[in-house]
């Protein structure tokens, strides 16, 4: 008899429930992934690069437990999701099995991961109503809503999602959040200088970031 294949597990630096239109329109769950060679220049989350940290999950599991109990649909960040596709593929069919729509952010061009042809990443594709492609670049951050750098592009692979909603993010909006891991954890795309805003705000109230974590 032949053996099922396992469900690949998936590396994640992180995952939250219930964000509301940081990443994407409405109220999402988010997960990041561990993991990325792009290294762009400037990257918010350098510490999601590494293939030595993170946890492993089982992705059609974190996919219940983040969306089982709501209504939230499913952003997935990084890292790199297509460096781990086959997981992540796993991770978005859930979130559609439970009629959620689902947001990817990759620093790679569509055109690129389309003419490679990849299986596990065409596959990915295929399970994404909105993918946020391109790398970041400092040169041109900034004002760009759900998008980090005005270079990156949001492109509706399918109809879910409405174009007036994907395209409708405020630029800078982030939401902070206090997490018995990491402390203080921001989440979204923020503006050029935020960072540097906060830790000013705060140490004039006496409270020093020894690190920051942006989500």
């Amino acid at each position: 008899m032949e053996q099922p294949t396992p469900t690949p597990l998936l590396r994640v630096t992180h995952s939250v429930a219930g964000v509301a239109d940081t990443l994407g329109p409405g109220r999402r769950a988010v997960v990041w992934v561990q993991g990325c060679s792009i290294h762009c220049d400037g990257c918010i989350v350098p510490e999601s690069w590494g293939t030595q940290t993170g946890i492993w999950v089982d992705p059609a599991d974190l996919a219940m437990q983040l969306l089982g109990g709501s209504e939230a649909d499913l952003t997935v960040s990084g890292g790199e999701p297509t460096e781990q596709a086959a997981a992540v593929a796993v991770l978005l069919r859930a979130a559609r099995a439970l009629g959620r729509t689902t947001w990817v952010y990759t620093g790679r061009r569509l055109e690129d991961l389309v003419s490679e042809g990849a299986e596990d990443v065409l596959l990915m594709l295929s399970l994404t109503d909105v993918l946020v492609d391109g790398p970041y670049e400092r040169e041109v951050a900034g004002g760009v809503g759900y998008r980090g750098s005005r270079n990156q592009r949001i492109i509706r692979l399918t109809d879910a999602i409405p174009a007036e909603l994907a395209n409708s993010g405020k630029p800078g909006k982030i939401e902070i959040r206090l997490d018995s891991d990491d402390g203080l954890v921001l989440i979204g795309i923020p503006e050029p200088g935020t960072l540097g805003k906060l830790a000013s705000a705060l140490a004039a109230r006496g409270i020093a970031l020894k690190s920051h974590h942006w989500r």
